[in-house]
């Protein structure tokens, strides 16, 4: 499962006291906030709501809603509300209150992990742009409140606690670029011998390695080089860089798993991303490179299992290796830090 920490604070010009009846007041928010498709009342609590339970249907600007059931188990007045989430989210959240001369104050927490199979599948990934949907739901409600309070536009500040805890001094250090390089090196070289293998005890030849080169090559040469003349080493040796190349760029994804999930959990994972890597070459990417259709097969998508894997396993040898080497440091851009630029 996908694990996420949000933190949103809003600072109002309005009461206090009418900002917090507004968002204690759940059942209407959907006519106040844009993204709320539904607000339903599955049972009734005590005068305060406590124990009462709501389920609620969530719809960013992405093509995707999450549904969940909400039960407030903690309130205090002009001070904090409080719940669980169970459904497409399972965790918590709670709204703080608080003053800051005229101006009302309100935090917003949510630490959840996703159940969604798809989501949890492409978070490696496309983290950072699932966390900006939900900076961006927030602004919806930040916009729609303003409107419901009649007040100024209302401010707001959004932290990924996750990515801040990464950044802390004396946090577990995030992969290096050295380190992406040397995964996809290693995981790549695997791959390719694991699918080497498979040929030859499926009774493919092993010539189709240079077909499979020209496929690659022809991502830059283009589709029209397929029907050219082959030139043997110039193509091998450009489809090389590019393979390997991609791979580096995968070991990304792998990266963020590693640095989220404990080694068992990270190698299943990794097979995971391979799946989702070879879903993505060879039935997404076909639309715009069609010839790379005829690789479809069980060897091919061994392969990429063997390399989602390996991705995974080469950044605890990497570890390793580093470890043996007193006195030495590494220094370069850290995956979180890549995943927060996409997300800018």
């Amino acid at each position: 499962m996908a694990n996420y920490a949000l933190l949103t604070v809003w600072r109002i010009d309005a009461p206090l006291e009418q900002v917090y009846a507004t968002i204690h007041d759940a059942p209407r928010w959907p006519q106040w906030w844009p993204g709320l498709r539904s607000v339903t009342p599955v049972s009734a609590g005590d005068a305060n709501g406590i124990n009462s339970r709501w389920r609620f249907c969530w719809k960013g600007k992405l093509p995707y809603q999450l549904t969940f059931g909400a039960c407030v188990t903690r309130v205090e007045k002009l001070a904090l509300i409080e719940g669980t989430a169970r459904g497409d989210l399972d965790g918590s959240g709670r709204w703080l209150f608080s003053r800051d001369g005229d101006t009302s104050v309100v935090h917003c927490e949510w630490r959840v992990r996703s159940t969604v199979w798809w989501m949890n599948l492409l978070a490696p990934l496309i983290r950072a742009v699932f966390v900006r949907n939900h900076a961006r739901l927030m602004a919806q409600g930040a916009a729609g409140l303003a409107r419901r309070l009649n007040c100024g536009a209302i401010s707001q500040t959004n932290i990924d606690l996750m990515a801040a805890a990464d950044a802390a001094p004396g946090a577990r250090a995030p992969h290096s670029l050295a380190a992406l390089l040397f995964a996809g090196l290693f995981a790549g070289s695997v791959a390719t011998l694991a699918q080497l293998a498979l040929w030859l005890a499926t009774g493919v030849p092993l010539l189709t390695l240079l077909r499979d080169a020209r496929l690659t090559a022809a991502l830059v040469l283009g589709g029209a080089s397929l029907d050219a003349p082959p030139a043997l080493w110039p193509v091998v040796a450009l489809a090389t860089v590019i393979h390997f190349g991609l791979s580096s760029v995968y070991a990304i994804g792998a990266g963020a798993l590693v640095h989220r999930l404990a080694r068992s959990r990270a190698l299943l994972a990794g097979a995971l991303y391979g799946l989702a890597i070879y879903v993505i070459n060879l039935y997404g990417l076909t639309a715009l490179f069609p010839w790379f259709a005829v690789s479809r097969g069980a060897v091919t998508l061994i392969a990429h299992l063997v390399f989602g894997v390996s991705l995974v396993a080469a950044f605890g040898l990497f570890e390793r290796i580093i470890a043996t080497l007193p006195g030495r440091t590494l220094q370069g851009r850290s995956v979180a830090r890549i995943l927060r630029g996409l997300s800018n």
